[in-house]
């Protein structure tokens, strides 16, 4: 076990970088140290601007008019959902890390909003994803698609939640376009976290031939062999990568239990 911790709130405002502002983290500094001047000098946009040297343009929406950065409600709401600053052990952890896993496997986080999308497995609204969104505090509707695995997906604080797993390593947008990564949480990770990736993942992907699993996915070499290892890690068989192909052994699908 290490003392690592995820989901810190620069992480989760870097994922707004680039928006209206380069430096989102740098704009939540600014906005809590505005709005604490404001409040302990009992002064209006424009003292705090001048005592500050920030733009009064930017103080007056926050100080004068009550609003804040996009940054800082996010970062609000993941802390009253229990999101931010968790660790291996955490409760919270294991539902976000379960949910990480589908957006691999089957999910999605849209890129122009970050809303994300979970896709049910052929146990269908028992599916995994279920109990881990149920874990995470989130509310959610099942949409039934025709020619489709059905999805849930949240309707309180969607994007907030797209953001946590965006800054836990969940792949935003297509997952067929540049090269895809495991998320760096994976690395070191006590067995049990691991194992749960794992098991959510093939959840979702692997089917049985004969006494093997395998699945298909239309990723990079680079990644297949990656998610090849972790997988031949965590079931201590052999997983072999063939074109773009995974397949476990007999051994690794036996160790599995009752996965599939």
């Amino acid at each position: 076990m290490t003392d690592r911790v995820f989901v810190t709130e620069e992480d989760l405002a870097q994922t707004f970088d680039g928006g209206a502002y380069e430096d989102a983290a740098e704009i939540v500094r600014q906005y809590r140290k505005a709005t604490r001047y404001a409040s302990k000098h009992d002064v209006k946009s424009g003292a705090t601007a001048s005592a500050l040297d920030l733009p009064r343009s930017r103080l007056r929406t926050w100080i004068d008019d009550g609003g804040a950065p996009d940054a800082v409600n996010c970062i609000e709401a993941a802390r009253r959902h229990g999101w931010l600053d968790l660790e291996y052990g955490d409760s919270k952890f294991d539902a976000l890390n379960a949910l990480v896993a589908n957006i691999f496997s089957g999910g999605s986080i849209a890129r122009e909003n970050y809303t994300p999308a979970f896709a049910l497995n052929r146990r269908g609204d028992e599916s995994h994803v279920i109990d881990a969104l149920e874990l995470a505090g989130v509310d959610y509707d099942l949409l039934e698609r025709t020619g489709r695995a059905d999805e849930a997906r949240p309707t309180t604080d969607g994007r907030v939640l797209g953001r946590v797993l965006a800054s836990l390593g969940a792949p935003v947008g297509s997952k067929t376009e540049g090269e895809l990564e495991l998320p760096t949480y994976l690395e070191g990770a006590p067995d049990d976290v691991r194992r749960l990736f794992v098991v959510c993942y093939l959840e979702n992907r692997a089917h049985a031939h004969g006494s093997i699993l395998k699945f298909r996915e239309e990723r990079s070499s680079t990644y297949l062999k990656e998610l090849a290892a972790l997988i031949e890690d965590v079931t201590g068989g052999p997983v072999t990568v063939s074109e773009k192909n995974v397949n476990l052994s007999k051994a690794a699908a036996e160790n599995l239990g009752s996965v599939i």
